[in-house]
C-alpha cells in the first residue's frame, strides 16, 4: 500500500534479491479454537492435492494476518502450501505479479484499479482485507475547523497515494476540487511536522504519524477514513487465469483470513508479536494504528457486495483516479472484484 512506507529501509539490491526470489523455483493470550464448519472446512482440506503459490504483502498492518496465518500454520489446514513474500514498495510488488512471480497481491484498492486501467492486468479482487477508518485523517491547525476552511489555504501531503485520495476525497464532499487548495507536495512522515512548525495550514498523513503530531500541538482531524468507508482499503487480488484454473482458492483465502482474525483475537500477544516483527513496527505502535483499522471478515464482504455499498467506493475510487489523469481507461468494477 504506497501510503505505508513504514520506517524500513531497503536498497535497490535488496528489493531485486527479492524479486529473484519470486521468481525462482519452487485482548488475551488464550488459546484459540477454531469452530465446527473451520474444523470441517480444514479436514476436507487435508484429504485434498495441495496448492502451492507465493503472495505477495508489504510492511503494512492491513495485512497481517497473512503473516499469523503462515507462522502459525493456518494456510496448511485448508490445503494451501503459501509463501508469503515481503515487498518494500508498490512498484516491486506489481512487477513481481504483473511477471506472474506471484499469484496473489496484497495491495490498495485504488492500486488494483490502476493495474487494470493502466496495464490491461486480467485480475479478480477476491478478498476485501480491510479499511482505514481514523488511520488516515486530515489534520488542520489554527482557523481551519472544518474542509470548507481549507479554501485557499496550503495542504502537506503524499502525492499519488492514499493521503492523495482522502485529500481529494474530501474536497469532493464539500463541493472543491484540489484547484482550491495550495498544494505542498511532501512525504507523510513530514506532512505533520510541516503541519505543527506552522510552514502549511493543514496536513495528510497516518498513524502513528497523527498520533504524534496530536500530541505535540493544538490539532484538528476535520476528515478521516471514517467519513469515506471503504476509500482507503485493501484487497487481495488474483491473476484471472490462476483462478479460473483454481476456483477452489477463493473460498480457501477467505477461510484462513477468518480464522487467523479469530486466532489473532485469541493470541492478542503471539499476534502482536509476530506482526510487529514482520511490519517493522514498534510493538507499542501497534494499538493505536490497530483501533483505526477495520478487518473484513467473510460475512462483512458479503454484505459489502450484496448491498453494492463497495462498488459505489470503487466508483468513487475510479473517479478520482480519472480526474487526476492516472487512469488510462475505464474498468468494469463488477467484473473485476469477485468478493462472493
Amino acid at each position: 500500500m504506497q501510503k505505508k512506507k513504514w520506517l524500513t529501509t531497503a536498497v535497490t539490491v535488496m528489493a531485486m534479491a527479492l524479486l529473484s526470489a519470486c521468481g525462482s523455483n519452487g485482548s488475551n493470550n488464550g488459546d484459540s479454537a477454531a469452530s465446527p464448519s473451520a474444523s470441517a472446512s480444514a479436514s476436507e482440506a487435508s484429504s485434498e492435492e495441495v496448492l502451492s503459490f507465493k503472495m505477495g504483502v508489504e510492511p503494512w498492518v492491513g495485512y497481517a494476518p497473512w503473516w499469523i496465518a503462515a507462522e502459525e500454520g493456518i494456510f496448511e489446514k485448508y490445503g494451501l502450501d503459501v509463501t508469503v513474500v515481503n515487498f518494500n514498495q508498490d512498484s516491486d510488488i506489481n512487477a513481481a505479479f504483473a511477471s506472474d512471480n506471484i499469484k496473489v497481491a496484497n495491495i490498495a484498492a485504488h492500486t488494483a484499479i490502476k493495474m487494470v486501467g493502466n496495464n490491461d492486468l486480467n485480475l479478480n479482487g477476491i478478498v476485501l482485507l480491510d479499511q482505514s477508518r481514523t488511520a488516515d485523517a486530515v489534520l488542520a491547525t489554527g482557523s481551519v475547523k472544518s474542509v470548507a476552511d481549507l479554501k485557499g489555504k496550503k495542504v502537506a501531503f503524499e502525492e499519488g497515494t492514499t493521503s492523495d485520495l482522502l485529500l481529494r476525497e474530501a474536497l469532493s464532499d464539500n463541493g472543491m476540487t484540489i484547484d482550491d487548495v495550495k498544494v505542498v507536495y511532501m512525504p507523510a512522515s513530514d506532512a505533520g511536522l510541516a503541519l505543527l512548525s506552522g510552514k502549511v495550514d493543514a496536513a495528510v498523513t497516518y498513524e502513528p504519524y497523527i498520533s504524534t503530531v496530536k500530541s505535540k500541538g493544538d490539532v484538528q482531524l476535520i476528515y478521516s477514513g471514517e467519513n469515506a468507508p471503504g476509500l482507503i482499503s485493501d484487497v487481495a487480488v488474483i491473476k484471472a487465469d490462476y483462478l479460473a484454473e483454481h476456483p477452489e482458492v477463493k473460498d480457501k483465502l477467505k477461510q484462513v483470513w477468518d480464522e487467523t482474525l479469530a486466532y489473532w483475537n485469541s493470541n492478542q500477544k503471539t499476534g502482536d508479536k509476530i506482526v510487529a516483527e514482520k511490519s517493522g513496527l514498534d510493538a507499542a505502535d501497534l494499538p493505536v494504528i490497530l483501533e483505526g483499522l477495520d478487518y473484513f471478515t467473510s460475512a462483512d464482504q458479503t454484505a459489502l457486495a450484496d448491498s453494492g455499498d463497495f462498488l459505489k467506493t470503487a466508483g468513487s475510487i475510479q473517479t478520482i483516479l480519472t480526474e487526476q489523469k492516472v487512469l488510462d481507461k475505464q474498468v468494469d468494477l463488477e467484473q473485476m472484484f469477485q468478493l462472493k
